[in-house]
């Protein structure tokens, strides 16, 4: 074999050797995202624990509702002015989270609704949709509270939590009855959020997503922001949340038309709030609805 010859084989053999290495390595992210993909659907489900103070919200009831053929189980404190509140909680975890939300909420006369989103705490279904088929919860939580006798119908609002507020904002944009809409730790877009998590396996777990029912195309609240028209935004943000919307720039405040307020509590990380600064926490939420409703 001559020289050249020799080279042009080993030439080959390195070549192929580069693409095998490739494939190898973008099967095990394949797998890696897939595997992390079941786990973004089907996370453990978190118990549902009584509130620590029962008299901090004494007229509460246990109450259901069905969306999309599921029962969705939760808690309704009544309204005393005819205005309620919508309380929608994050991923993989249950109503407990907006506790401390329908506390400040209903001391200040508005009805609140607590809710667990199918497939988290103790409510029917078996996979979480990051968004996507929450819709339907947030819409039936919605007519729910719209039915109550107490409640006049115009006067209702969203709030939202992490994946809870997403799903605020996008059912908002949809739902013009929405008289306003407040979110805390929202994500502007499906992909971008799970982006800023896996990084180079972000395309492996977004086809885990898709490959499980998700439209994540569909989940992107950035977009329609506007369609909010005229009715008052509030988005709270943590200043050292790596995970939140300000590590993606404040898209949702700069998407927004008026009237939208953004407030960063400059040591919370995601969800601390109520942890970092309760007193403005609860001052900022009761002022807005107040004002909106």
């Amino acid at each position: 074999m001559s020289t050249k010859q020799y080279r042009v084989r080993w030439g080959r053999i390195a070549v192929l050797g580069l693409v095998l290495g490739a494939l190898g390595t973008g099967g095990f992210t394949a797998a890696r995202g897939l595997r992390t993909a079941q786990t973004l659907v089907h996370p453990a489900r978190i118990p549902v624990t009584p509130p620590p103070n029962p008299d901090a919200l004494p007229d509460m009831e246990d109450v259901s509702f069905e969306a999309a053929g599921r029962k969705l189980r939760g808690w309704y404190v009544p309204s005393r002015d005819g205005t309620a509140v919508v309380l929608v909680h994050g991923f993989a975890d249950n109503r407990t989270r907006v506790q401390f939300e329908a506390w400040v909420l209903s001391e200040a006369g508005h009805g609140v609704l607590l809710f667990d989103l199918h497939g988290q705490g103790e409510s029917e279904g078996d996979s979480v949709g990051w968004g996507d088929s929450e819709r339907e919860d947030v819409r039936a939580a919605l007519a729910f509270v719209r039915a109550r006798p107490d409640v006049t119908p115009g006067r209702v609002g969203l709030f939202g939590f992490s994946m809870g507020g997403t799903t605020a904002l996008l059912v908002a944009q949809e739902d013009a009855r929405v008289k306003a809409v407040a979110a805390a730790g929202a994500f502007p877009d499906l992909a971008g959020d799970m982006g800023s998590h896996y990084g180079l396996s972000t395309w492996a777990v977004l086809w885990g997503l898709r490959r499980s029912g998700i439209d994540v195309d569909a989940v992107r609240p950035v977009d329609g922001m506007c369609r909010l028209e005229g009715r008052p935004l509030l988005l709270i943000n943590g200043g050292s949340d790596p995970d939140g919307p300000q590590k993606l720039d404040g898209r949702l405040y700069r998407a927004a038309c008026e009237p939208r307020e953004q407030w960063v509590v400059p040591e919370a990380a995601h969800g601390e709030y109520s942890q970092k600064a309760p007193e403005d926490y609860a001052r900022r939420l009761r002022d807005f609805f107040a004002r909106a409703l």
